[in-house]
């Protein structure tokens, strides 16, 4: 079972046994860069922030495919054609959780919502710092978003 919390070195509770991804969307609007974040159900933690979709790695799952297959549930079919343009790994010990960014040639509109995502936006990343961010998300947005 991969769905099941941990504890890290630093004692915090942990979601994913295994450790957790997430995808940061971007894709270019008029030569600016936009980001598509999703709104956290009252069901998971932090509820009515923004956020990435992305969730606990099964045993054994290369992050990558663990971020993509969680982005689907989540927002229903993302499109191919993506690039990685970068990742990030926070690590506190014994957990780790990877964002990857994947640019998109164009914004999607995600369709068949799952039941962690009540709504979706793409945003710039000036414009996300005046949203309700997932706290572990603020910590990391510049260094996400600084050269896309």
């Amino acid at each position: 079972m991969s769905d099941w919390f941990t504890i890290d070195r630093r004692g915090r509770l942990r979601w994913g046994r295994h450790g957790a991804a997430g995808v940061l969307f971007t894709a270019p609007v008029d030569g600016e860069a936009y980001y598509l974040l999703a709104r956290r159900s009252r069901f998971v933690f932090h509820p009515g922030t923004w956020g990435l979709p992305g969730g606990a790695l099964r045993r054994g799952e290369d992050p990558l495919t663990g971020a993509l297959r969680e982005a689907e549930e989540e927002l229903g079919l993302v499109p191919g054609g993506w690039e990685l343009v970068r990742s990030h790994v926070f690590d506190p010990g014994r957990w780790t959780y990877t964002t990857f960014v994947l640019e998109l040639p164009e914004p999607f509109e995600p369709h068949g919502l799952g039941w962690e995502t009540t709504a979706t936006i793409w945003t710039t990343a000036e414009q996300a710092l005046d949203l309700r961010l997932h706290p572990g998300l603020r910590r990391v947005w510049p260094m996400l978003t600084i050269f896309c």
